[in-house]
């Protein structure tokens, strides 16, 4: 089995440091739950460069970016065990040392390093499942017929489950269904 597991908002929650990057340079009040689609920029009247600028500036401070959830390697390390594991990310290739530093700060350790560009579709790639927190790419991905797990934030909750599009709220539930297809395959 081959795994794909996004970085931002999946493992890495760079969201405080954000926010109040945000709120500052742009004089405005944006909490997480006002962040309720995926370009939610628009929303606030502000560009797309714009808001990926402050993204990047937030993994300035990535000391202080906190992982999605508690026992995350221990999770990433288990599920490794049932196949090649790798995290696939859009993030901008001028902040992935500063990525690095957080991984190696969390100890969260991948097979590979795989960086694509914003735009592209990472259902192209050659994985079984994709843990992903983007509305885009997972519907795209369960359109390619393959599996994506939606990993549960603000920004996709209008995402409806269905066969190969399962909406998980932590990595023990990404646990259970790899587990749960390895043991329907075997």
């Amino acid at each position: 089995m081959k795994i794909a597991i996004d970085l931002d908002g999946v493992l890495a929650d760079a969201s405080k440091i954000w926010m109040r990057i945000l709120n500052d340079r742009f004089n405005i009040k944006v909490d997480k739950s006002n962040v309720d689609q995926w370009d939610f920029w628009k929303k606030i009247g502000i560009s797309k460069k714009s808001f990926e600028e402050v993204f990047d500036d937030a993994w300035k401070e990535w000391q202080s970016i906190d992982e999605t959830e508690i026992g995350l390697k221990e999770n990433i390390d288990e599920i490794k065990d049932f196949g090649k594991t790798d995290l696939v990310t859009a993030r901008n290739k001028k902040t992935m040392d500063d990525v690095m530093k957080w991984l190696e700060m969390t100890k969260i350790t991948f097979d590979e390093i795989v960086v694509v560009d914003e735009n592209y579709l990472k259902g192209n790639l050659d994985y079984d499942v994709f843990v992903d927190d983007s509305p885009i790419q997972v519907m795209e991905i369960a359109n390619l017929d393959k599996v994506a797990l939606v990993y549960d934030q603000p920004w996709n909750s209008h995402i409806i489950s269905r066969n190969n599009l399962i909406r998980i709220k932590n990595f023990t539930e990404v646990i259970s269904y790899i587990k749960d297809s390895k043991f329907r395959n075997q």
